[in-house]
């Protein structure tokens, strides 16, 4: 048995001391003159020459089953050192290791009078490293050749001990102590020029490294509840067992775990940049349950509650009770009443999990009031451990401010925006909405208050004729997967408000949007637009990146990994097609009609003009209309332009005026106002309706692809590969797919598709449908291509009823997590293990809150109903022997688990340290996701696919580089992704294919 797996067993039965408490009252002396007397007695005596804390602790470390003597030297040291809590609480753990319970409890009153029920602190940490680590999420670990962390850090007090970097001259490093300041930070800077590594590699991502660091403390009574935060790392472990920390130094988040008596190891893996500093705390629960600040609340508009949802952050800090939150209500404040939003679920949060409650609140006013004052509102919320009570103060705001908005979101959590109205009352029936993305740490009303300009002297907020829509998601998601479908939903609810509420008199059309952005904002309106540009009037990018591996030194792809020397090409490109549909530069031709407006500073570093440039070239290549501008003298951000408060970098004379113009185009209203049409920005994009064109759709992945000249495409002949419609216009219009093998055709205003004949290959069909003989003005189709004869045809059967694959199935991994989702763990087994998953599920659901905001509740596959989870999407968490699911759902893919092998075809995977991550179908529409293994360190593996990276790229789990299904091997820890004994993705009806995969079955 390892150290690990040792120090998982002790912590998850919880070890009690053998024996009644003990009755030996003897002072500290007596008891060492006694126990130094048995040992003699046994001829058991201290061998060290030197009996020293150092020489103590390495004799400790080092020794392997000599337990009577290392009690010899402790007692010895203790004779000299007798108010070292440490050092009883270590003697007491020898004398439960050799079950002598009466000893022990004598040894742990004594620490317990001087340290306290647990250690104050750790006050030294021992640190190797600095080692190589590419930026991705999963790299190798140099150390694990010698045994890994828990072997390793048994070498940390001997000097000879050496492993091997090349960020040092010598190719060597050895372990160094690190002393923690009066104020509990800890400072980590490896002495390294790091100059001299950057000019001489040409890159600034060899700054970034990883290490570890290896501490220890002290419980002193049975059964201790600890809580544990630790700023500035993202994971820390305790025996083994995942702990959360709080990347982001938040510092209201803790983390709680059940410990036995006796001496706990604290190991940390760092990652960081070039130094880190971070904060590690611990202390005892005082509390069962505990509600924390919410972090967003929605605005009174005008003294009218804008939207209704509301999260709540809740802690279950108890060691084994699962708490049940029944209800929730106000308690106090006038007019208004609260329920959970999953009022007909049982909403429970497991021992450990700090989990987003959800509430919704209602106003129960008929009319708005005229005051705008803050309101107060006191919600009892009703729990297994009695009510709880927890305030909030709802701000009020007035027409033409910014407020903010709270929506459910894609994944069934609450996220937030900020909004404008605009200034003017639109010239239709709703009014476009400018959808602006915020750059990285931007606050969603902050992006939003951008769009201001100085008037006479007043500051004028918002857009004529249009709304200002400013979304946001917590997380390094960079508006791609799910800030994406954030800021999709963010808009969708903004339209269902505006349009059913009878008080809001103005409304947002979700179907005509300027897409604009700065910055990491630049980049996601480059991104939704080219996704869903039959949305778009215009795009307006501001210093805006094209893909996140080529930005700088962000998220190099294959550049300073440990596992560039191990990986197959082959996994490099299935990992590569995981996020090739976020590459900007590779959809331009589905920007085709879309005027674009791209601009930055010319003296821009955070974004240098070499990537609106590149965008430039590439759309001028493919005959988009852009107006490209570089402002001389301008950096990243500014707040003037050409005059004092004129709108600065969002919000200028040209970019109001760009946005004016294309606003009351799609209003076909520009000559509804006398002389307006003069002071426009001329149109130069438009074009001859007779000129022939050829328009081309691209798509990567349909699962995040909207129309394109109204077609979409549904599902592809290879998955993750480039699919593409040619568009060809004159008289008529003629289609030509490559690797397409469904789509719809639906009308849009970028193609006028009821004036034409239509061709597909060399098919034609009709473009009017008649139905009771009238003619219908919509032309709608979905087209079906059969292989065998290279024929489409109109399709009349639903895209899921045979078990295909679709939009709403498709991977990659991170899909899971991109609809409401549960995690489900197992109750069979031995207790051990069923802890241990029970530790793993809360740890995973910790990195979705602290990563996204997201809600994942844990369910016990014994509690799990169909009606429950048969519309949402599964993280099921455990083998067949322990979790009631997992079989049943691995029958649905070509993967077997037996006794000792995972087979995947004709390939054999036998290694007790194997594990797989696997996508599966659950229902026409929806994903499972199976962790499974056949141990403890190989489930582990599969979980550690959720590491996240350091900040500002802590993205959430499974959210980057990860296919439909990977399995890890034995070599996993040490190559990271060249570790991967297979990885791909499954075919349309969940085949093995090989062409999708990594390895040949």
């Amino acid at each position: 048995m390892n150290v690990f797996t040792a120090a998982l067993l002790l912590t998850a039965l919880n070890v009690p001391i053998l024996g009644s408490k003990s009755k030996n009252k003897l002072n500290a002396d007596e008891f060492l003159k006694n126990e130094k007397k048995k040992l003699e007695s046994k001829k058991v005596t201290c061998q060290l020459r030197k009996i020293t804390r150092k020489n103590i602790n390495n004799l400790r470390l080092q020794a392997k089953n000599d337990v009577l003597g290392i009690s010899a030297c402790t007692i010895a040291f203790l004779e000299d050192n007798r108010q070292d809590g440490f050092f009883w609480s270590y003697l007491g753990s020898l004398y439960l290791e050799s079950e002598s319970p009466n000893e022990a409890n004598t040894c742990f009153k004594i620490a317990s009078k001087i340290t306290g029920k647990i250690s104050a602190s750790i006050t030294e940490w021992h640190f190797i490293g600095p080692f190589v680590i590419g930026k991705m999420e999963v790299d190798g670990d140099p150390l694990e050749a010698y045994g890994g962390i828990y072997n390793v850090s048994k070498q940390r007090l001997v000097k000879s001990s050496k492993f091997y970097s090349e960020l040092f001259p010598d190719g060597g490093v050895v372990w160094t102590t690190i002393k923690v300041s009066p104020k509990g930070m800890t400072n980590v800077a490896p002495k390294l020029n790091w100059n001299d590594l950057v000019s001489s590699l040409g890159s600034l991502g060899i700054t970034e490294w990883q290490g570890w660091l290896v501490g220890e403390f002290t419980v002193n009574e049975k059964d201790q509840n600890i809580i544990f935060q630790c700023l500035g790392v993202h994971t820390i472990y305790i025996d083994g067992i995942p702990i959360n920390g709080d990347v982001y130094h938040r510092e209201k988040f803790w983390f709680s775990l059940r410990l036995a008596q006796g001496l706990h190891q604290v190991y940390i893996k760092l990652r960081t940049k070039v130094s880190a500093n971070l904060k590690c705390s611990l202390s005892l629960a005082t509390s069962v349950f505990s509600i924390l600040e919410t972090p967003f609340l929605p605005d009174l508009v005008d003294g009218k509650l804008f939207s209704q949802f509301v999260s709540i952050p809740v802690v279950n800090f108890h060691n084994s009770k699962w708490i049940r939150v029944n209800r929730v209500s106000v308690s106090m404040g006038r007019n208004f009443k609260s329920e959970l939003v999953s009022k007909n679920d049982v909403v429970t949060v497991a021992p450990g999990q700090t989990f987003l409650l959800r509430v919704k609140i209602f106003q129960e006013l008929k009319q708005p009031s005229s005051n705008c004052d803050p309101v107060d509102i006191e919600l009892k919320i009703s729990t297994s451990e009695g009510p709880f009570l927890t305030d909030l103060t709802l701000r009020c705001r007035r027409r033409h401010e910014s407020f903010l908005f709270t929506f459910l979101d894609h994944d069934g959590s609450i996220q937030h925006a900020a909004g404008i109205q605009p200034i003017d009352k639109c010239l239709s029936g709703a009014c476009p909405v400018l959808l602006t993305l915020h750059g990285t740490t931007v606050p969603p009303q902050n992006q939003a208050d951008s769009y201001k300009h100085m008037v006479d002297g007043k500051f004028v907020f918002g857009m004529e004729n249009t709304w200002v829509l400013a979304p946001t998601r917590h997380g390094a998601h960079n508006w791609e997967g799910p800030g994406a479908l954030t800021a999709m939903a963010a808009l969708n609810t903004l339209a269902e408000i505006t349009s059913q509420e009878l008080w809001q008199d103005v409304k947002a059309d979700p179907e005509k949007l300027i897409f604009a952005g700065h910055s990491m904002g630049g980049h996601g309106a480059w991104h939704l637009a080219t996704h869903f540009p039959d949305k778009a009037l215009a795009l307006i990018s501001l210093a805006g990146w094209i893909k996140k591996e080529e930005y700088g030194d962000s998220n190099l792809f294959f550049r300073h990994d440990v596992a560039t020397s191990h990986v197959d090409p082959s996994v490099k490109a299935v990992l590569e097609a995981c996020i090739v549909e976020n590459e900007v530069d590779k959809h331009v031709v589905n920007l085709k009609k879309v005027p674009v407006l791209a601009r930055i500073g010319a003296d821009d570093r955070t974004v240098h003009p070499f990537y609106v440039r590149r965008m430039y070239r590439l759309l001028k290549e493919v005959g988009v209309g852009v107006n490209y501008t570089e402002l001389a003298g301008k950096e990243h951000w500014w707040w003037d332009t050409r005059e004092t408060n004129d709108g600065g970098v969002v919000n200028d004379k040209q970019l109001r005026d760009f946005t004016l113009h294309h606003s009351h185009k799609s209003q076909k209203s520009c000559d509804m106002i006398d002389g307006s049409c003069d002071t426009l920005v001329t149109d130069s994009y438009s074009e001859e309706s007779n000129t022939p064109q050829v328009l081309t759709v691209t798509c990567y992945n349909p699962a995040f692809m909207g129309s394109v000249f109204g077609l979409k495409i549904l599902q592809q002949i290879t998955p993750f590969r480039k699919s593409e419609i040619k568009i060809q216009i004159s008289n008529g219009i003629s289609l030509l797919t490559t690797n397409v093998a469904r789509f719809t055709i639906k009308p849009n205003r970028r193609v006028d598709w009821h004036k034409k004949s239509l061709k597909i290959s060399s098919k034609f069909f009709p473009t009017n449908i008649t139905s009771d003989n009238q003619m219908i003005r919509t032309l709608k189709y979905e087209m079906l291509y059969f292989p065998a004869s290279g024929e489409w045809r109109v399709c009349t059967e639903n895209l899921y009823a045979n078990g295909e694959r679709g939009p709403n199935n498709l991977g990659p991994a991170r899909r899971i997590a991109e609809s409401e989702f549960l995690i489900v763990i197992g109750t069979n087994g031995e207790i051990s293990t069923t802890y241990y998953i029970q530790r793993l599920a809360v740890y995973l659901a910790n990195l979705f809150l602290l990563t996204s905001d997201a809600v994942a509740p844990i369910v016990m596959d014994k509690d799990l109903e169909s009606q429950e989870y048969e519309n949402k999407n599964l993280i099921i968490i455990g083998g067949s022997q322990n979790n009631m699911l997992t079989e049943k759902f691995l029958k649905m893919i070509p993967v077997d688990m037996d006794d000792d092998q995972i087979v995947l075809r004709n390939c054999r995977f036998a290694n007790e340290k194997t594990g797989l991550f696997a996508l599966v179908p659950h229902g026409p529409e929806n994903l499972a996701l199976l962790l499974s293994a056949h141990s403890i360190e190989g489930l582990y593996d599969v979980i550690s696919l959720a590491t996240p990276t350091i900040p500002p790229m802590t993205r959430s789990p499974f959210s980057n580089l990860l296919p439909d299904y990977v399995i890890t091997g034995p070599e996993f820890r040490l190559k990271g992704p060249g570790g991967y004994l297979c990885a791909g993705f499954w075919g349309n009806k969940w085949e093995y294919r090989p062409e999708l995969s990594s390895c040949v079955c």
